[in-house]
């Protein structure tokens, strides 16, 4: 870096770029800069404080390994939250606290819910009525994982649905019907909690 330029100055790819170009001091930065988000991340899949830390640390080990193959074509958050998806993914596998049997088909097809389009923005409308973020969140962590991993993405980290598809590396087509589903989920739970 220059004399007198700041870290917070630039973008991740620059910070990442630097890191390549042999800035080893950068990348406790970069970790700084994504480590609550990851730790958030993996704490909505396991609502466990223990795990998501070992969870978050893990992320950022594969991350620092696997640098080099960074293309910064892409977003730097899209790519990160991949392997944050993938390790918390990971994770609950080899616990076995999923139960498959409860995901719909690979293409998300169910052709009830996939004509739901008006109720699902109206669900999204009276999530952005509710102040308490918290009781959202909460209500969050109780959707089945298939929807809960898309709207985390999508309220929590702020993704676009472009994003979420690339992190899943799921059809986008697939990721808009399980975010319609997701939102009519939650809204049902928070509906019976008030």
């Amino acid at each position: 870096m220059r004399e007198g330029e700041s870290y917070n100055e630039k973008d991740d790819r620059e910070l990442v770029q630097a890191y390549l170009d042999g800035e080893e001091d950068i990348l406790p930065y970069l970790i700084k800069r994504h480590i609550k988000a990851v730790y958030n991340f993996a704490h909505s899949f396991t609502s466990d404080e223990a795990i998501a830390e070992d969870i978050t640390q893990e992320v950022f080990v594969k991350v620092w390994k696997k640098l080099k193959s960074y293309n910064p074509k892409y977003s730097f958050k899209t790519w990160l939250f991949t392997i944050a998806r993938n390790t918390a993914f990971d994770y609950l596998r080899k616990k076995k606290d999923l139960n498959f049997s409860d995901f719909e088909t690979v293409d998300g097809s169910n052709a009830l819910t996939d004509n739901l389009t008006d109720e699902a923005v109206s669900a999204e409308e009276d999530l952005i009525k509710i102040e308490n973020i918290e009781y959202v969140r909460q209500g969050i962590s109780k959707v089945p994982l298939l929807y809960r991993e898309v709207l985390i993405l999508r309220y929590n980290h702020d993704l676009s649905l472009d994003e979420i598809s690339t992190v899943l590396k799921r059809p986008l087509e697939t990721v808009k019907s399980q975010y319609r589903r997701g939102l009519l989920h939650l809204k049902t739970l928070l509906t019976r909690i008030n």
